[in-house]
């Protein structure tokens, strides 16, 4: 399901930090490329990486939120983000 503007809609991300992450990395003029289901959350995928400053922003809203960081393999690029209860945000590592 897409919104208005052809991005996957976040109405089935039902974690209000996640969301917020979401919407405060698309502020900041990321988007979301796809919202996928994975074995341990629904994520949602980001076209560019997560900034020092929403990585602040992050720590001081939701200082408990868990933070995940994954090497690269030779079927998917490097990537962070943070997940709760299901929800997922994943970020490319940009190098």
């Amino acid at each position: 399901m897409s919104g208005d503007d052809g991005a996957p809609s976040l109405d089935t991300v039902r974690s209000d930090a996640i969301r917020w992450v979401i919407e405060a990395a698309i502020a900041d003029g990321n988007s979301v490329t796809v919202l996928a289901d994975w074995t341990l959350a629904r994520v949602a995928h980001m076209r560019s990486g997560l900034t020092p400053g929403l990585r602040r922003r992050i720590a001081e809203r939701y200082p408990d939120l868990e933070f995940f960081a994954e090497p690269g393999t030779p079927h998917m690029a490097a990537h962070e983000g943070y997940i709760e209860n299901g929800f997922s945000v994943s970020f490319p590592q940009e190098t």
